[in-house]
């Protein structure tokens, strides 16, 4: 019966020089919430925010863009990333 030995060496990786470390990542989404307006008076009233998108992902057709959305569909965005994503999602924010 041949037995089974884990391979402990390390991996050969290149050396990784300040730019490497500290540039731009190659592939990028960023996604800034802020501004919120109140508009609308009595039952009609709701908040908009201003979403800021910023990528170089070539999915968007657009690299950076601004819109204002309700909560309702922030919610909606940030449930998709969170699923889309697996548990890799960040705040820089609040939740």
């Amino acid at each position: 019966m041949a037995e089974t030995v884990a391979d402990t060496r390390r991996l050969i990786t290149k050396p990784q020089n300040l730019n490497d470390a500290y540039g731009p990542p190659s592939n990028f989404l960023e996604i800034d919430v802020s501004n919120p307006q109140t508009v609308g008076v009595g039952r009609g009233r709701f908040t908009t925010y201003e979403i800021r998108v910023k990528t170089n992902l070539p999915i968007f057709k657009l690299k950076e863009s601004t819109v204002r959305r309700r909560y309702s569909d922030f919610e909606w965005l940030r449930s998709e990333l969170e699923r889309e994503s697996k548990g890799c999602w960040s705040s820089s924010g609040t939740e």
